[in-house]
């Protein structure tokens, strides 16, 4: 009967790890638009905070495709946003510029960039729980 029961709780807990990496693995659930061409991406499987003091789910994922046609997608797709540099209050930091914007939607951002001079653009998803501070 003790057998058993380890035998149970090993099973749980085996099941229980597979089902936390399959969370950090899992496609776009933020409920913001996934570009059609993205590499598949990787979804947080927690809440991460930004510099701007939200807590935001995030997806992150890359492209081949030319720059000017994600921004068009996703404009497309979210007529609503504002359009803002990528660079203007960067989530990135200064360290390096970048090519792209930032769609913000409420309290949500999408931010479509590559790094200069590179071919392969980021498309960065953060659904957020509450508005930027300060």
């Amino acid at each position: 009967m003790l057998n058993a029961h380890r035998s149970m709780l090993l099973a749980a807990a085996v099941s229980v790890s597979i089902s936390s990496v399959g969370l950090a693995a899992d496609r776009n659930s933020t409920g913001l638009p996934t570009y059609p061409r993205d590499d598949g991406g990787l979804m947080d499987a927690t809440y991460r905070s930004l510099p701007t003091g939200q807590h935001c789910m995030h997806y992150q994922s890359k492209t081949p495709d030319a720059l000017a046609d994600v921004e068009a997608w996703y404009r497309e797709q979210m007529p609503n946003a504002k359009t803002d540099d990528v660079n203007k209050d960067s989530l990135y930091g200064s360290y390096f510029k970048l090519d792209g914007i930032k769609l913000l939607l409420g309290n949500d951002i999408v931010s479509i960039f590559r790094m200069e001079n590179q071919k392969t653009m980021s498309i960065e998803i953060f659904k957020c729980q509450n508005a930027p501070h300060g």
